[in-house]
């Protein structure tokens, strides 16, 4: 609801481009470097009560950000924000881990990621839809929402970390980056940069095709949401009824790579759909590529994770946070100076580096385990 309004809403106190970018960039930033801690804590002391502390935080974040007097408090909003949202996904990722078996688990994390999705289709039509009575009601609706999430999971949310693990250290404190290098170069290291690689695409994703629809096709604000609502029905049906049976068949090492190939594809194949229905129909294509890579890596490391999943999920999410975050700085500059074309070659490159590591390191790790 309030992702496509931050930039009207932060442009009422004359922000710049670059300053709306920032703020964005912050959201990213701070879960970059709190979700592996908050994954820990989940790990620790039970999902539920980490769930419950960061909803109440992004509920309290919308409040801070729909009343804000000026653009300093709308970045500690986001700061907020990017806070309680590095205990959401990561943390109910893990709680699918705990109450899923193996050989079902891709399914279920298939439709978390996939009920992630319809909201991104739903959101900003609603959020359109407040907004243009005032800018402040997505918020305040946004806020009405945590809360209801709030009263539901303390209701009927059951525990399933039944014992405190004392083995986990927390030491290290809440902002703390040397997990995420150890992880880089551990075990997981190529699935941790396929999702640094799957949101520097979502990054482009967000910025970049607004601009590059109003310039080569004209599109407004009805036909850009329409496109992105088209796009987020087309991740929901993937994850929801295709991608299950996909990884069914031939595993999710396999969808990972059929994910990431088709994207990477269809992203360099955009600056030549002159025809806006060609162009559509590419951007579909490559949807569903990004819609069954990412849940396929959620899949692959949860089940390869006999330990602390809340601690990997946040670690994950981490990789995520710094693709969008590197994104956004990287492409934000060529779209500020019009260049729309360049950030297609570059997401394609960045998307190429994860096949060839992939292909490199990780197909070669289970050739030689088979053998």
């Amino acid at each position: 609801m309030i992702f496509p309004i931050l930039p009207l809403f932060a442009k009422t106190f004359n922000a710049s481009l670059f300053q709306v970018g920032l703020l964005t960039a912050v959201l990213a930033l701070v879960q970059f470097f709190t979700s592996p801690f908050m994954g820990k804590l989940s790990d620790k002391y039970g999902r539920k009560p980490i769930l419950l502390f960061s909803i109440a935080v992004n509920t309290i974040a919308f409040l801070i950000t729909g009343f804000a007097p000026n653009l300093f408090v709308i970045l500690i909003g986001m700061a907020l924000q990017g806070l309680g949202t590095a205990g959401v996904l990561p943390v109910a990722l893990a709680y699918i881990a705990d109450v899923t078996k193996g050989h079902e688990r891709s399914r279920y994390i298939s439709r978390v990621t996939g009920t992630f999705a319809l909201g991104f289709m739903i959101g900003p039509v609603v959020g359109g839809f407040l907004g243009s009575t005032s800018l402040m009601f997505p918020y305040f609706a946004a806020a009405v929402v945590g809360v209801i999430n709030l009263i539901v999971i303390k209701t009927f949310l059951h525990e399933t970390v039944k014992a405190r693990d004392h083995s986990i250290n927390l030491r290290e404190g809440l902002i703390n980056i040397k997990p995420i290098f150890h992880g880089l170069k551990g075990e997981f290291g190529v699935m941790f940069y396929l999702m640094f690689a799957w949101a520097f695409y979502i990054a482009h994703l967000s910025l970049t095709i607004p601009f590059y629809v109003q310039d080569v096709f004209f599109f407004f604000f009805f036909e850009t949401g329409l496109l992105f609502s088209i796009t987020g029905t087309t991740a929901a049906i993937t994850q929801w009824v295709i991608l299950p049976r996909i990884e069914k068949k031939i595993g999710d090492l396999k969808t990972i790579l059929l994910g990431i190939t088709i994207l990477s594809l269809f992203q360099l194949l955009v600056p030549f759909a002159h025809n806006v229905y060609l162009f559509i129909v590419i951007m579909v294509l490559s949807v569903w590529g990004s819609a069954t890579m990412r849940p396929s890596i959620n899949a692959y490391l949860s089940k390869k994770t006999e330990k602390g999943q809340g601690a990997v999920m946040g670690l994950l999410f981490s990789f995520e946070s710094l693709g969008r975050v590197v994104g956004l700085i990287v492409l934000g500059g060529l779209v500020a100076s019009t260049n729309l074309i360049l950030p297609f070659y570059i997401v394609t490159f960045v998307l190429g580096i994860g096949i060839f590591l992939f292909l490199r390191v990780e197909m070669k790790r289970v050739s030689k385990s088979v053998r």
